[in-house]
């Protein structure tokens, strides 16, 4: 496994996890330098971009990863296709079934990864999160399902992801730098047939949302995605893979 590409959205692309030079880092950039302090070098590409759905993914995506071929292929995506107004979970599993496909056809090893609910940590009203919590549920069906048809190997976040808050970033949607390097390490123990490091013994109890809470949070977060919705411009507007070639790392 010298060659790894990472697609995917802003999860793979890093959001929440900056580094000096205010550029997204990640768990997948740490999940590849962390194969190569064990195997002495990897080359990696990276081309996740924030914002992007299934639909998109592969059709912008699948294409140039399968033209590196890679021996190692991660994608993670559905989030966005859940934050949708109407979320087709029988769209979302067929476009993850091609996108599989697609990367299995080439013999690369493929791995991808369910969600964490998503509402935790948000402040939210308890229908809402609940809405999404329904959805997140369908959606890691679809992802388990898909990745079962398709002989990917599949980390289930959803249920091994820890409840310290100090793993979220401040919008709450992404994770931190240090539950980004969680991931990584959830992955490299994946990989490597290790035990997983995390602590799902416990579950998060959420606690009464304060209004002012609410109001900061659909202000700063809501606000600006409803923005996006109405004059129709995607998230990743502008943005394009940080690593569309492969860049060599060394231990």
């Amino acid at each position: 496994m010298r060659r790894y590409v990472a697609l995917g959205d802003s999860l793979t692309e890093g959001i929440g996890d900056f580094a000096d030079d205010g550029r997204p880092r990640g768990w997948a950039d740490r999940f590849a330098h962390g194969l190569a302090a064990r195997r002495g070098e990897v080359e990696y590409a990276n081309l996740a971009v924030r914002g992007l759905t299934a639909s998109q993914v592969l059709a912008t995506q699948v294409g140039p990863a399968v033209d590196l071929a890679p021996d190692l292929v991660s994608v993670i995506v559905g989030m966005n296709d859940l934050l949708r107004p109407r979320f087709d979970v029988g769209t979302l599993r067929r476009d993850l079934g091609a996108i599989y496909g697609g990367l299995a056809a080439t013999g690369a090893v493929v791995f991808t990864a369910t969600l964490p609910e998503p509402g935790i940590g948000v402040p939210l009203p308890a229908r809402m999160r609940a809405s999404f919590v329904r959805r997140g549920r369908r959606l890691n069906d679809a992802v388990r399902q898909a990745a079962a048809e398709h002989g990917v190997r599949c980390l289930d976040l959803a249920r091994s992801t820890p409840t310290d808050p100090a793993i979220w970033s401040s919008d709450k949607l992404h994770p931190s730098a240090y539950g980004h390097q969680l991931i990584a390490d959830e992955f490299l123990a994946f990989l490597h047939g290790q035990p997983s490091a995390a602590d799902s013994s416990e579950h998060e109890k959420v606690s009464a949302v304060r209004p002012a809470d609410q109001v900061r949070w659909v202000a700063g977060q809501v606000g600006p995605w409803l923005w996006r919705r109405l004059t129709s411009r995607p998230a990743g507007e502008g943005v394009t893979a940080k690593l569309p070639a492969y860049q060599l790392l060394r231990a």
